[in-house]
């Protein structure tokens, strides 16, 4: 009887040590989680892009969204150069700018939705839609 009592003490004493060391372990983990958030700037990045129905060297490039003292700067970059923009606007997860291509104005208006954006170009030419996508890093 001695020895069944003697097993049953050691195994609720050994059932306690894995309790309070498995215990223990959840609670190191949850002490070492960090816990951070990146602020949201939807629009900021490196953008690759199309634009429907115009000449071969501007359907495609890369638009370069940064924001220096709180204030929005965009470069298109194209196959032979770049450009930079003016009158950069953002509200909320709409930004808006013109560029000068050729020696006519072409106003844009691009709507961001998480790592994808649309919208349009216009132009004296006309409207053209523009698809784009974030550019991951590598």
């Amino acid at each position: 009887m001695k020895s069944i009592a003697r097993k049953f003490q050691i195994l609720v004493i050994a059932t306690c040590l894995l309790g309070i060391t498995a215990a223990s372990a959840n609670t190191t983990n949850e002490k070492n989680k960090v816990n951070f958030s990146i602020p949201a700037d939807e629009v900021t990045g490196a953008w690759e892009y199309t634009v429907e129905n115009v000449p071969y060297e501007y359907s495609k490039g890369v638009l370069m969204i940064s924001k220096e003292n709180k204030e929005y700067i965009v470069k298109v970059q194209l196959q032979h150069g770049a450009i930079n923009a003016e009158n950069v606007k953002v509200k909320d997860n709409v930004i808006t700018f013109t560029v000068n291509v050729e020696g006519s104005n072409v106003s844009v208006t691009l709507n961001v939705d998480g790592d994808k954006m649309s919208g349009e170009s216009s132009s004296y030419d006309g409207n053209f839609a523009i698809e784009g996508k974030r550019m991951q890093p590598e």
